[in-house]
C-alpha cells in the first residue's frame, strides 16, 4: 500500500471537510497502548500494542522516521523492522507491533529520537451509505521513539537532577534557559520560578536534547531562587523536581 499516496488523500479530505463546514464528527478507533517507546540496545525487541476501540475494522500501517512527518517513509533508511507494518485490526480487537533492532550503527554516547508513526484508513462504506457529503478520513497519531544505547554514562531517571537552569530572554521576552549535560533526552511538561500565589511559569511543554539547551519562555519576569519543574519518565509518568538557579 502507498503510505504517500495515503496521507496525501488523509490531508486532502481534511481540508475539504472544513472548508465545506460538514456537520460531521470524526474520530481515531485505533489507539496505541502507552505515550513514548523505549528502545534498550539490549532488547532483542520492543512491542506496542493496538486496539480498535471503535465498530468498524481498520486498517493501520505502522513506521518509523527521523522527525520530519512530511518525509516520505519508502525514503526512509533506519535499522529497525517492524512486524507487520500493516494490519486490519477489527472492533473490539488488538494487534501487536514488534519492533526489532537490525544492529546498524546508530550513536553511542547519547539517546537517539525517533518517531513511531501509526496510519489508521476506514474501510470504505456501502454504496447505500454514501451520501452527497460523503468524507472518508485517515488518521494518524505519532509517538516519541528513543533508541538508547548500551553503557550510556548514568542513569536517564537521574537526568531531570543533573540539569541547569538559569535566567535569561528568549525574543526579548523572559525565559528560563536549561541545559542538559546528560545523554538523554528530557521531556519538561512545567516550570515554575517564584512562590506565592502568581509566580512566574512555563507550561507549554518541551524537550531539552542530550548536550543541548532549550529556552522556556516564562509568563512574568521571576526573582532569582527555586525553579520547580515536571517532567515525564520512560513510562509517561509525571516526575517533580527541584534545582538552584545559576
Amino acid at each position: 500500500m502507498n503510505i504517500r499516496k495515503l496521507l496525501g488523500s488523509a490531508m486532502t479530505a481534511s481540508v475539504l471537510a472544513l472548508g465545506a463546514l460538514l456537520p460531521f464528527s470524526a474520530h481515531a478507533s485505533v489507539v496505541i497502548a502507552g505515550t513514548r517507546v523505549v528502545y534498550n540496545a539490549t532488547d532483542s525487541e520492543v512491542t506496542l500494542k493496538l486496539s480498535n476501540v471503535g465498530k468498524s475494522p481498520a486498517l493501520a500501517q505502522v513506521w518509523l522516521d527521523k522527525g520530519d512527518p512530511k518525509v516520505d517513509p519508502s525514503k526512509l533508511d533506519l535499522p529497525f523492522v517492524l512486524t507487520p507494518p500493516l494490519a486490519r485490526i477489527d472492533p473490539d480487537k488488538s494487534q501487536t507491533i514488534r519492533i526489532a533492532y537490525t544492529g546498524e550503527a546508530m550513536p553511542s554516547d547519547r539517546e537517539t529520537l525517533l518517531w513511531f508513526n501509526l496510519l489508521e484508513v476506514p474501510p470504505k462504506p456501502a454504496a447505500a451509505e454514501v451520501g452527497a457529503n460523503y468524507v472518508q478520513l485517515a488518521f494518524r497519531s505519532r509517538l516519541k521513539f528513543f533508541f538508547r544505547p548500551a553503557g550510556l554514562q548514568g542513569k536517564a531517571d537521574d537526568a531531570p537532577a543533573k540539569l541547569v537552569w538559569r535566567l535569561g530572554t528568549h525574543d526579548g521576552k523572559p525565559a528560563l534557559l536549561v541545559s542538559n549535560p546528560t545523554p538523554y533526552h528530557v521531556t519538561i511538561i512545567e516550570a515554575l520560578v517564584g512562590e506565592g500565589p502568581n509566580p512566574a511559569k512555563f507550561d507549554e511543554g518541551g524537550m531539552v536534547d542530550p548536550g543541548g539547551e532549550l529556552a522556556l519562555p516564562l509568563s512574568a519576569t521571576p526573582a532569582a531562587g527555586k525553579v520547580s519543574f515536571t517532567t515525564l519518565n520512560d513510562y509517561g509518568g509525571p516526575m517533580k523536581h527541584e534545582a538552584t538557579l545559576q
